[in-house]
């Protein structure tokens, strides 16, 4: 009877070994696992790096009801491909070739060139024009697939210049005014495109910057 017992209580301790020795194995596998991946890190990782990218530049002044114009604002000059046109001082006009990798120089037959500072976006492009020039197509030709005309065209002349104006949606809430123009000049047809925080400021930035123009050869 006592072997019988002896054995008996063995066997029950060897139960209850082999019990503790599965629960322990279950927690170490499931500490050693590798968990699953949260869906949300990389959205934030996202946001945070859009967020730091954005400038922290002088606030857009708030738009009044009698925007100042901006008379003595257009005092550079960029002359580069056999032309030159006005540019407010705070910015300064870059080919849009040398951001490319590797850099594209424009030419005198086509090419585009851009400047932007905290309340002011401007982009001037150029193309060799046809026999019959039409404005429209020139204006076209420098939308976005993110922008689109609103009102109607104007023809109006700056100098010796006849130019047709027309605003646009813009793809920025800070700059939500938007106007672009084209001209003929020789054998080119030029095109230029504004973004201005205040209603009204294009035209007489695009007047400024066209009294300076000059189409070497075609004046």
């Amino acid at each position: 009877m006592g072997i019988r017992n002896l054995i008996k209580r063995q066997f029950t301790i060897f139960n209850q070994l082999a019990i503790v020795t599965v629960i322990l194995g279950l927690v170490l596998s499931a500490c050693n696992a590798t968990p699953s991946p949260d869906p949300e890190i990389p959205i934030r990782q996202s946001v945070n790096a859009t967020l730091a990218a954005i400038p922290t530049e002088t606030a857009i002044p708030i738009p009044t009801s009698a925007p100042t114009p901006t008379q003595s604002s257009i005092n550079n000059l960029f002359c580069e491909y056999n032309f030159c046109i006005g540019h407010p001082q705070d910015i300064y006009l870059i080919d849009q070739g040398s951001t490319h990798q590797p850099p594209v120089s424009s030419t005198y037959n086509s090419g585009i060139i851009f400047g932007y500072s905290s309340n002011l976006f401007i982009e001037i492009n150029w193309s060799a024009s046809e026999t019959t020039f039409n404005p429209q197509t020139s204006l076209h030709g420098i939308l976005t697939g993110s922008e689109s005309f609103q009102g109607s065209a104007e023809n109006l002349t700056v100098g010796n210049i006849s130019v047709t104006t027309q605003p646009i949606s813009t793809v920025t809430a800070l700059l939500p005014y938007g106007l672009v123009a084209a001209w003929q000049c020789g054998d080119r047809a030029f095109a230029w495109k504004v973004y201005t925080p205040q209603d009204g400021m294009a035209v007489d930035l695009l007047k400024q910057s066209l009294d300076k123009f000059k189409c070497q050869g075609f004046e």
